[in-house]
């Protein structure tokens, strides 16, 4: 499978643009109503939106689509090593983070087959099978 680095790029970017603003968005609600703002929190709203942002990168992969999602799984967990270098998440945090982005990823992948089945492949004139919707009726001349 050839790399198509734009739609990689883009789906990257939509993962980790729905996990930086729906952090951002559950800090914001939970210091609102006057609590305390904890990993679990975040957690839970990263793995959420993460898990729809990959739904939405399977629906718009369609074929071979969990080799895109492993890919786009690696770019997110390489991109989102900014929070390391940002003093958020300690190394050893971010390189077991892998493993929940793999979560993420196996959830939205499957979710997303229930929005966008793949395409089955239509059966060529040469494999002896005819497709009913263009064969002509009655007889030859």
């Amino acid at each position: 499978m050839p790399f198509n680095f734009i739609a990689i790029a883009r789906d990257v970017s939509i993962v980790f643009g729905l996990v930086l603003a729906s952090s951002f968005a559950a800090a914001q609600i939970v210091q609102g109503m006057g609590e305390e703002v904890t990993p679990i929190v975040i957690g839970l709203s990263n793995i959420f939106w993460g898990t729809v942002g990959f739904t939405i990168s399977g629906c718009l992969a369609r074929v071979q689509r969990f080799k895109h999602l492993f890919i786009v799984a690696i770019g997110l967990w390489l991109v989102s090593f900014v929070n390391v270098a940002a003093g958020l998440t300690p190394l050893p945090v971010w390189a077991v983070g892998f493993l929940l982005i793999l979560v993420m990823m196996g959830l939205g992948g499957g979710l997303s087959y229930l929005f966008v089945p793949t395409p089955q492949a239509e059966p060529s004139a040469s494999d002896g099978h005819t497709n009913p919707l263009t064969e002509e009726s009655g007889p030859k001349s």
